[in-house]
């Protein structure tokens, strides 16, 4: 395996974010008890709600900053473990349009850098903006192909998987302990691999809290999922299958129908097979979404 194409696989690993250019999400099922061990606790301090509440997405645009890191490994001949890091900050609108049976969004990327160290080399230009375009509701998810353009590119996936964060199918009722699931079964690329995700989803109210002089109502969630592409790098074949876990954790203000706040944490074992050779990686990723005026 030559150095260029081991650089262009740490780079296709470093992006492997389960994006998707299209999606179809499962309604919330009936609440049920969910294990909370494994979720991350709230960095403010969280009370049970006062009483039942309700979230609704509000109509009009909204800027978040959003960072990301994500950490790969493996274990080499020397079998010493090698370490590659890539980091990314982006500046994305969304807009909203609620009707009578789904909320119609935008959502456009204006700036993006990354950065990165090690094997990964540096990522390829993209003209910006880039912006996608679809409808939301309780039992569908659509990403308009048409709108987000045929050919992928990795700014375009990571952009469809931030939407697919951060509007979620919430019930009528929420109050402390009130559980409910949803999936999501994606097809999407990363550097030009055509990638398969499944990714079974569950949330918990945690309860009320304060975010920056603001009541906010804080939500956890736990992944699980299972992804697998297979396409051509620079004339090799290549296949990748994953599996992994991950945490999110939602503050939402109430009053006004918005996010104001989402981490995602994932971590993800991956196999990579190129020229008959298999190679093992795990990833440590993290993303955060922060409203800006």
């Amino acid at each position: 395996m030559t150095i260029p194409y081991r650089r262009r696989s740490w780079y296709l690993l470093s992006g492997f974010t389960m994006a998707c250019s299209g999606a179809r999400s499962l309604p919330p099922g009936a609440p049920s008890p969910q294990p909370v061990s494994s979720v991350p606790q709230p960095a403010v301090p969280v009370a049970p709600t006062a009483g039942a509440s309700s979230f609704k997405y509000a109509s009009g645009t909204i800027r978040y900053r959003i960072t990301r890191s994500a950490v790969i490994e493996t274990t080499g001949l020397d079998s010493q473990i090698h370490q590659e890091i890539s980091t990314n900050i982006t500046h994305e609108l969304l807009t909203l349009e609620p009707t009578d049976r789904a909320t119609n969004f935008t959502a456009l990327i204006d700036t993006s850098a990354t950065t990165t160290q090690g094997l990964i080399g540096s990522t390829q230009s993209v003209q910006l903006p880039i912006q996608i375009s679809g409808s939301f509701a309780d039992s569908a998810f659509t990403i308009d192909t048409e709108a987000a353009g045929s050919k992928c590119n990795a700014i375009s996936s990571m952009l469809a998987t931030d939407i697919h964060n951060l509007l979620v199918s919430f019930p009528e009722q929420l109050s402390t302990g009130v559980s409910w699931r949803d999936s999501l079964n994606v097809q999407g690329c990363q550097a030009g691999i055509p990638t398969s995700t499944h990714t079974d989803r569950s949330y918990i109210v945690s309860g009320d809290a304060s975010y920056e002089g603001h009541p906010v109502l804080v939500i956890l969630r736990t992944d699980t999922t299972h992804a697998k592409g297979e396409g051509g790098l620079q004339q090799h074949r290549v296949s990748i299958d994953a599996i992994g876990t991950g945490t999110a954790l939602y503050y939402l203000d109430t009053a006004t129908g918005r996010v104001v706040r989402l981490t995602v944490d994932q971590m993800l074992d991956l196999g990579v097979i190129a020229s008959a050779r298999r190679s093992q990686f795990k990833q440590n990723s993290k993303q955060e979404f922060q409203i800006v005026p």
